[in-house]
């Protein structure tokens, strides 16, 4: 694994209990607490976040008013009463990261190694120089070396890190959302699927969505993000046409050339209920039942805490980056 130990989110490192999502529009952090052994749900809570405070891009530093948002940050910490936290979890938009499948022909001999293969791997579909990529890497149980590689360029990485710094916040991981609500999908997928069992999961974000193609209930196959706009389109939102457009070819992917007959679910969390019924819309595209992604399933709440649907849903991310054993 990359030596690097800011950018392992492909680890199962120990998580500080405190994770932070950011996306347009919106910053939602949650809290988890060890309760008997257990991770336990002991506040989350979202907050707007002004447009004009971040510009996310690939190559780029992203944070453009610093101002606004630390004053947010702080305020969210208060809420949550963790100011006293000292190290957190971090998502950013899918897109700001290239997540792939790799497969060698042989597996090379030490992690250095392997680290170098895979940024040559990569080099030709990186939109930017490989030396300037911080690369995390996971062999996934195939029977050739097959990698789950993740990328984000440098001044992406180092500048949150730094931002948070500046708060007494130690960034201890980062992950991009949908590979973080993997995180907390997949011991739900393990305990309801049969173990041959292959599924879907669609993240539909507000601005974007992605869809990931687990197979064997525990190695992911295909993560592609999609459905971004840019101002030349006349709005940053994606239409129900645009999901289709993007599952349909997906749907037929997984069943020609993959030779998928095994699939037994689409799981889904939607940011977008504008966009009308997408239980039927992914069932019809998939032919395969299809459910929403719920939080309680993978993490239980405190007693005292009241999560409606609409706040787990918009927390799962952050939730995902905060699981495993916590501080």
């Amino acid at each position: 694994m990359f030596q690097n130990p800011l950018l392992r989110w492909l680890l199962d490192p120990e998580t500080p209990g405190l994770g932070i999502d950011i996306r347009a529009g919106e910053l939602s952090l949650v809290r988890l607490t060890d309760r008997g052994g257990k991770p336990e749900l002991s506040a989350c809570v979202t907050t707007p976040l002004p447009d004009a405070c971040l510009a996310f891009e690939l190559q780029e530093q992203n944070i453009v008013d610093r101002d606004v948002l630390t004053q947010t940050v702080r305020d969210l910490l208060a809420r949550a009463d963790a100011t006293g936290a000292r190290r957190i979890a971090l998502c950013l938009p899918d897109y700001l990261s290239r997540v792939s499948v790799i497969e060698l022909p042989d597996a090379p001999r030490t992690k250095a190694e392997t680290n170098e293969v895979l940024k040559f791997s990569l080099k030709r579909s990186l939109p930017f120089d490989a030396n300037d990529a911080r690369l995390a890497f996971e062999r996934l149980p195939a029977k050739k070396p097959t990698y789950l590689t993740g990328v984000m360029h440098e001044s992406v990485v180092s500048g949150y890190e730094d931002f948070f710094e500046e708060l007494g916040l130690h960034v201890g991981l980062i992950l991009p959302a949908s590979v973080s609500m993997l995180r907390m999908l997949s011991p739900v997928a393990s305990k309801y699927l049969a173990p041959d069992a292959d599924y879907f999961f669609v993240n539909l974000e507000r601005d974007y969505f992605t869809v990931c193609l687990v197979r064997h209930r525990d190695t992911p196959v295909i993560l592609r993000t999609l459905g971004m706009r840019g101002p030349e389109d006349g709005t940053t939102a994606y239409s129900r046409e645009d999901l289709v457009q993007e599952i349909i070819p997906t749907a037929i992917y997984y069943r020609e050339k993959l030779g998928g007959t095994t699939l037994s679910r689409v799981f889904y969390r939607s940011l977008r209920p504008d966009l009308g019924n997408i239980s039927e819309l992914l069932e019809e595209q998939f032919e395969t039942p299809s459910e929403p992604f719920e939080l309680a399933r993978a993490v239980a709440a405190a007693k005292d805490l009241q999560v409606d649907p609409v706040l787990a849903s918009s927390v799962s991310a952050a939730a995902g980056a905060a699981a495993g054993r916590v501080a």
